[in-house]
């Protein structure tokens, strides 16, 4: 073999190797991170909540897998998460906006009423005013 076929041989090699982390990288830690970062701003944690933490645990995934060098594994997490980041904001966008059960009208929710002490019965000679 000439030296130029080694050298290209060499080069292939290692372009192909280095391929998982370079997908990684644009796809996790840019896009979708991008992506997740724009959900954060627009208060998708409170409005979508199902998408935006189903994005962060894609991206907390993602990340966990390429720590082991699975890279096809941590690059799909990341796609979902980077679907799952948009489909929030759209969700946002388009109006559709989740409710709050418990947070009230001024947005503070309901750490700030007074709770009642529940009562324990204990037997039957309880007077009824305590109940």
């Amino acid at each position: 073999m000439s030296r130029i076929a080694i050298s290209s041989l060499f080069s292939f090699v290692l372009l192909a190797s280095a391929c998982g982390p370079v997908e990684y990288m644009g796809q996790v830690g840019i896009r979708g991170s991008k992506e997740f970062a724009a959900a954060s701003e627009i208060k998708a944690d409170k409005h979508a909540p199902y998408e935006y933490w189903s994005a962060y645990c894609y991206l907390r995934r993602a990340r966990e897998k390429a720590g082991y060098a699975d890279y096809g594994d941590a690059v799909r997490y990341g796609r979902k998460a980077e679907r799952m980041s948009q489909e929030s904001q759209r969700l946002i966008r388009s109006g559709q906006l989740a409710e709050n059960p418990n947070e009230t009208e001024d947005g503070t929710g309901e750490e700030n009423t007074p709770k009642k002490k529940p009562v324990v019965v204990l037997d039957s000679d309880t007077p009824s005013g305590e109940r």
